[in-house]
């Protein structure tokens, strides 16, 4: 059996839809032969059948992959703040971290007071209900946590290994 890094699964699952892709043109260009009336034609050295066989094989080393890289994704475990989490876990945080810093980064551009345009003789304004570098400052700090826990991912993406006997096929 063939061990691959977790962080190599990806890249390998890419290679094998590529493949895929390449199997369906090929079977594709050997499916026909055009030609004149009467004058013979050269059959394509490999079947349409051979192909087909191929590309099932590819198909179900690709699905088998995603199905371990899923597994993978639930066993591998990060720490992250005292606890351990599942990357599918840790995954799904960081992009939460992410979005919260980036709203709250925003929030943090806004000036404290500010005219609004008018179109009348009514003079007015938005008053931000928060202070608006205390939340840059948070953004900032949530945005530091959501990098560290994306090191630690790729950490551990690093040291799980999983078992892919077809690896070898396509690496």
């Amino acid at each position: 059996m063939s061990k691959i890094a977790l962080f190599e699964a990806l890249p390998l699952r890419n290679t094998i839809s590529k493949r895929i892709q390449e199997l369906l043109q090929e079977r594709d260009s050997v499916a026909y032969v055009e030609h004149d009336k009467d004058e013979p034609y050269t059959k394509p050295t490999k079947t349409i059948d051979k192909i087909t066989t191929e590309l099932e094989v590819a198909r179900k080393d690709y699905r088998d992959l995603v199905v371990l890289m899923a597994e993978a994704n639930l066993y591998a475990k990060v720490v992250w703040d005292e606890k351990e989490l599942s990357i599918t876990e840790a995954l799904d945080l960081a992009q939460q971290l992410r979005g919260e810093a980036n709203k709250l980064k925003n929030y943090g551009r806004s000036k404290q007071t500010e005219r609004l345009a008018s179109y009348s003789d009514v003079v007015s304004y938005r008053e931000a209900m928060f202070e608006p570098e205390k939340m840059k400052s948070k953004g900032l700090k949530l945005e530091r946590m959501a990098n560290r826990l994306s090191n630690a991912i790729e950490k551990a993406n690093h040291n799980y290994e999983i078992e892919f006997e077809a690896a070898n096929k396509y690496l």
